[in-house]
């Protein structure tokens, strides 16, 4: 489990944070497979970093699951229409060699979530997760509040969901903040971030099944900063684009 949550930490950001989760399967379910990672180099960045990374998928009829798309988590709802629970998943932070000279890096937190989904309707899914552990203090905190549509494709499934993200003074800070230390070494204006709106989110999700045992999920989420966020000197842009692609084999 601790190997799934290291594999998973060079490949999560701010938006999508929204769990789709089925409700727990009547055997245990496991799954391997290989995924594509399209990322900001850092939040507000420009440029994209690909990374390929295995993946792991487990979930048992207790409703316990350790994924590298999920992380590890306990589905409590034994209810088709209803999944609620917890888990452990990391935040990326902000670093690495793209970041701007003189601006400190905040590496990768391991953050709760608890999750609560409500399917109102055939068609339309309600979802909401709300994590805490992120930022450079760890105390950084969001609230992500969405919903999806499935579209059948013959065999295929479309989703399409929109989600907006809220998050305090520590995260916001920590995702685009430049403190004064920061601005005399790196020449960029000091600037603080305060609590509020973070982002915007459109996702397309698309899952192809090619037998019993072999499958293919996609992912392109598609973010929007908001507010104080969106002006940071630090963001060269307002959108951040992530796409994954993983091609799983069932046992």
């Amino acid at each position: 489990m601790v190997l799934i949550a290291a594999l998973a930490c060079d490949a999560a950001q701010a938006a999508g944070s929204l769990l789709l989760i089925e409700a727990p399967p009547p055997v245990a379910t496991f799954a391997v497979g290989s995924s594509m990672w399209a990322l900001p180099a850092y939040p507000g960045s420009r440029r994209e970093r690909w990374t390929l990374l295995p993946g792991l998928d487990w979930y048992a009829p207790s409703g316990l699951f350790a994924s590298t798309d999920l992380g590890l988590g306990w589905n409590l709802s034994r209810r088709r229409d209803l999944q609620a629970g917890l888990r452990l998943w990391p935040d990326l932070g902000r670093g690495g060699r793209d970041l701007p000279r003189g601006i400190n890096a905040v590496g990768p937190r391991l953050q709760v979530e608890g999750f609560f989904n409500y399917q109102l309707l055939p068609v339309l899914l309600l979802q909401s997760g709300a994590s805490f552990g992120a930022g450079r203090d760890r105390d950084g905190a969001q609230l992500e509040l969405g919903a999806t549509s499935g579209l059948p494709i013959g065999n295929d499934l479309l989703g399409i969901g929109l989600a907006a993200t809220l998050a305090n003074r520590a995260y916001r800070q920590s995702t685009a903040g430049v403190s004064p230390g920061e601005s005399q070494a790196s020449g960029l204006a000091a600037w603080q971030v305060s609590g509020g709106w973070h982002d915007v989110s459109l996702t397309l999700s698309f899952e192809h099944k090619f037998d019993g045992q072999w499958r293919l999920d996609a992912q392109w989420i598609a973010a929007c900063f908001l507010g104080d966020t969106a002006h940071s000197p630090l963001v060269k842009s307002r959108r951040q684009d992530t796409v994954t692609m993983t091609l799983w084999y069932a046992f």
